[in-house]
Parts: structure tokens; C-alpha cells; sequence
């Protein structure tokens, strides 16, 4: 009686836990002077999603942009597989056979009644089970702003006597920071506890994606009266906490 009802509680947090958007690159070919990426995903999510927009950015092993693509996913039915095809906008077609990695993002999702789902991303998994290869690496977030082909500014944080950059694929690629597609990227060093190419993620234990995500942080603690920030970075693709004064 006492393992049925640890099952039960088992099967039951796995429901309440799981993520109900299950989705996949299942195919990547060179038809003709194109190349298209085959996707497969499964709504069985609860909420009445009515659009899905994705962007879908194909990469090399080295994390260069080979192509992009933008797919809207209309009136997918309830716990049925669908299957469809993109094309990748590429500058040659010879470079298809260079895609190693796949970031879908997840622009937004949208209900029937026309309002945008929160943390739609939280819904996302890749279903790991019908991957095409071990070769091909899939991945999702919700970060678009990394691909953003805007120009990057410097913004400075008095309060940390820091210049910033918004991390993006360019900035990415010159400090070779792999594996995050988030946060600030310190671009001078005139705060002893920071060098150049660190990599800010988090704030006061909260994710950091833009500058505004940072100032809002530094606000609260000084408001609170406190004198120091708790700053989670990335040196060298190694995460640590630092406890920085403000200034």
C-alpha cells in the first residue's frame, strides 16, 4: 500500500513538472538550391495556445551563424504530432551541410483569446528520443535578443564602475563564451573584482538579460539600504558569486 501511493505521488509531480510542448529538429536536407530544416512538435499543454512563433537560427560546430528562419504554428490540435518544414535563409546553399546546432527561440505563444502566454518557455522540451543524430545539437530558449542584428551599445553602471555590453552571438563569439545566451559582458576593468570578457548572469539570484534587469537589481538593494550586490558571472565557461560594493 505504501508503493502504490509513493507512485502515485511520483507519477503525479512528473504531471505537475513535466513540460508539455514536446518539439525537435527531425531532418535537415539541400533541396535544390534551399535548404530546410524538417520540425515535429506536440501540444499537450492545458492552455488553449493558439499561435506559436518560433526562430529558429541554425549554427556551426563553432557557434558561427550559418542561417535563419521565422515559423508561425497555427491551431495545433491537442496531443497530436505535427510534422512540417522550414526553409533556412542562408548565403549558400553549400553551407547546409555545415549545421551542427539549432536554437529554436521562442518568440511568444498566443491563446485563443488573443492574450500572449507567460513564460511560454516553460511549456518547451525537446524530445531527445526521435533526435535525427548525436551530431546535431538542439536546443531552446526564449532569449531572441541574442540573434539581434542591432548595434550592440556600450552602457555604463556608475553604481559598479562598469561598462557593459548586452551579450549577443558577435559578442559571444570575440570572447569565446560558449553554452549562455544571457547576460551583461564586462567590456572595461576598472573595478578590481571584474575583467574584461566576464560574463553577468545573475543578480541578487535573479537572471540577467538586459541592462534594465541589472539597474532594477541595483534599486531594490540600494532602496533596502544595503551596501553590496551579489553579482553571479562567468570567467573562463567557470560560474562564481562575487559581493560587489556599490558605489
Amino acid at each position: 500500500m505504501f508503493k502504490l501511493f509513493i507512485i502515485l505521488i511520483l507519477l503525479l509531480t512528473k504531471g505537475l513538472f513535466s513540460k508539455e510542448i514536446i518539439v525537435n529538429i527531425t531532418g535537415v536536407a539541400k533541396v535544390g538550391k534551399e535548404c530546410f530544416l524538417s520540425v515535429e512538435i506536440q501540444d499537450n499543454s492545458k492552455p488553449l495556445i493558439e499561435n506559436i512563433d518560433l526562430l529558429i537560427y541554425s549554427l556551426d560546430e563553432e557557434n558561427a551563424l550559418i542561417g535563419k528562419s521565422n515559423m508561425i504554428l497555427r491551431s495545433l490540435r491537442k496531443k497530436q504530432p505535427y510534422k512540417t518544414f522550414t526553409s533556412i535563409d542562408v548565403s549558400s546553399v553549400k553551407s547546409c551541410k555545415k549545421i551542427k546546432k539549432v536554437d529554436l527561440v521562442i518568440k511568444s505563444c498566443e491563446l485563443a483569446n488573443g492574450k500572449n502566454v507567460n513564460n511560454c518557455l516553460n511549456f518547451f522540451e525537446i524530445n531527445k528520443i526521435k533526435s535525427i543524430s548525436d551530431s546535431l545539437e538542439v536546443n531552446v530558449s526564449n532569449n531572441y535578443h541574442f540573434y539581434s542584428d542591432q548595434l550592440n551599445k556600450d552602457f555604463f553602471i556608475p553604481e559598479l564602475d562598469l561598462k557593459l555590453k548586452v551579450l549577443d552571438v558577435n559578442i559571444a563569439k570575440y570572447y569565446k563564451i560558449k553554452n549562455y545566451k544571457n547576460g551583461l559582458v564586462v567590456v572595461n576593468n576598472n573595478n578590481s573584482l571584474f575583467k574584461e570578457g566576464d560574463l553577468i548572469i545573475e543578480a541578487e539570484m535573479n537572471s540577467i538579460f538586459k541592462i534594465k534587469d541589472l539597474n532594477d537589481k541595483i534599486k531594490i538593494v540600494k532602496n533596502n539600504k544595503k551596501k553590496s550586490i551579489l553579482i553571479s558571472l562567468v570567467r573562463e565557461q567557470q560560474e562564481k558569486f562575487v559581493a560587489v560594493f556599490l558605489k
